[in-house]
């Protein structure tokens, strides 16, 4: 499964937190009990640990952001850029779905 299938409705998707259980309570990424995700936690939830960065180096690609600033990029600034991205109040589920599906994660 791809980040993109778990994200397949704005019912999947959070904004202000990692991920909620079914009563809007902010959970992790992989606890069990989670029905909805961010852009980072989706991409936890459905790669292995192993497989991390490279997806989020494709989404920053997909996010124009160039070989050379993901080059100079721990993962854990990636993981915070893809958070503040995800958190950020201008974009809607629609966008965030459609740069998911560009960089096919």
């Amino acid at each position: 499964m791809k980040a993109h299938e778990l994200l397949s409705s704005s019912d999947s998707w959070c904004r202000e937190s990692s991920a909620e259980d079914a009563h809007g309570n902010k959970v992790e990424a992989l606890d069990p009990k989670a029905v909805k995700w961010c852009a980072l936690a989706a991409i936890q939830k459905t790669y292995p640990s192993s497989q991390w960065e490279e997806v989020m180096d494709r989404l920053l690609r997909a996010l124009s952001v160039s070989e050379e600033g993901i080059a100079q990029m721990t993962i854990y600034d990636k993981a915070c850029s893809l958070m503040e991205w995800n958190f950020d109040g201008t974009y809607i589920f629609r966008e965030i779905r459609e740069i998911f599906l560009d960089a096919d994660v």
